[in-house]
């Protein structure tokens, strides 16, 4: 049998409870933007009623990583696993926060008629939980490749949000009983854009963790290439 450390085991621990804490937060965005699409109230409250569940995996992921800082006194990459951990539950949180808006939105929407969500909602929300998945994945396998993919595919969400503002101005001008449906499918997109924002800072902690290189605020920029060994 091989012998772990406490620090080893509770840095196992600590893997395990932010993976919980991806998958949750992946599956809040699939099932928000379905509630949306399928006018499913009871799936959206299950999204709302899920967040304070994310809620409790962050503070418990917090914890643990606060008593491992004071008790095994980590080092080197022991201390950057922690420490990245701790900024990324973050924005898994946030993610789910901005899941739990989508599904109160569509839960308004779904008490009227008219103007409908289009297949651009469900386009923004598959690729924004395909990139939580992915940063999940490149946290696991360390591969800052597969971060990079990650920064990458955020290109397109925001192009799919600028075309989703284009054509509700559009409907709004030329329907406007209708404005405040437009503007609340206007607003799911923009809460789905901010989860990929989100799903992107996962994946530059990835490199962070991975490489030890800042790569934030390069997102509009060429990411720096990776220091010869």
């Amino acid at each position: 049998m091989t012998f772990r450390s406490p620090l080893e085991a509770d840095l196992d621990k600590i893997r395990t409870l932010f993976l919980q804490m991806c998958v949750r937060a992946e599956s809040m965005v699939r099932l928000s933007v379905r509630s949306v699409m399928e006018r499913d109230a009871y799936l959206g409250r299950s999204v709302v009623a899920a967040d304070r569940d994310l809620d409790t995996l962050e503070l418990q992921i917090d914890q643990l990583c606060l008593a491992v800082l004071d008790e095994r006194h980590p080092s080197g990459d022991e201390l950057r696993v922690v420490t990245t951990v701790m900024k990324m539950v973050t924005d898994l949180e946030r993610i789910g926060d901005l899941a739990s808006n989508v599904a109160k939105r569509g839960l308004e929407l779904s008490a009227g008629s008219g103007y409908e969500p289009g297949f651009e909602l469900t386009m923004m929300g598959e690729g924004a939980a395909d990139m939580i998945r992915l940063a999940a994945d490149a946290f696991v396998a360390q591969d800052t490749e597969l971060a990079h993919d990650v920064l990458s595919r955020d290109r397109q969400i925001d192009q799919i949000n600028r075309e989703v503002f284009q054509r509700a101005v559009k409907e709004m001008a030329a329907h406007s009983d209708q404005v405040d449906r437009v503007l609340g499918m206007t607003s799911i997109s923009k809460y789905l854009e901010r989860a990929g924002d989100h799903a992107c800072n996962l994946a530059e902690m990835v490199v962070f963790l991975v490489d030890g290189r800042d790569v934030r605020h390069t997102r509009r920029k060429k990411l720096p290439a990776k220091p010869a060994e």
